[in-house]
């Protein structure tokens, strides 16, 4: 079985560190994007990601958006998003939400269960 591949999306740095260096601890293959323009970029490449963690709100686009355009691009990714707000963007109906903070055992136990 090969190695998950994750994007990590979060326009926060200090998260984006965060999460990306917590999952990599976990074996997962990382990929970090600081905007959502870069993960669209990232996601492009060949081959697609297994799953997709990204922040709800950004600026240039939000996660919910970004979500449905990767979905395109990766039909079969599996999706957590996470917000410290609730807002009234309607996530995407396969997606887990996680909220900010959370707990590292939170953010692995939403990951695996998505990756299954």
């Amino acid at each position: 079985m090969s190695t998950p591949r994750v994007l990590v999306v979060d326009d926060e740095p200090a998260v984006l560190r965060l999460v990306s260096r917590a999952l990599s601890g976990r074996g997962y293959d990382v990929h970090s994007a600081g905007s959502s323009l870069q993960a669209l970029d990232l996601a492009s490449v060949a081959p697609c990601f297994d799953l997709v963690v990204s922040d709800v709100i950004m600026p240039e686009m939000c996660g919910p958006e970004l979500v449905r355009r990767i979905i395109q691009i990766c039909p079969t990714i599996a999706v957590v998003l996470m917000s410290a707000h609730i807002t009234a963007e309607v996530l995407p109906e396969s997606a887990a939400f996680i909220s900010k903070p959370f707990r590292l055992e939170d953010l692995y136990s939403v990951v695996e269960r998505k990756l299954r």
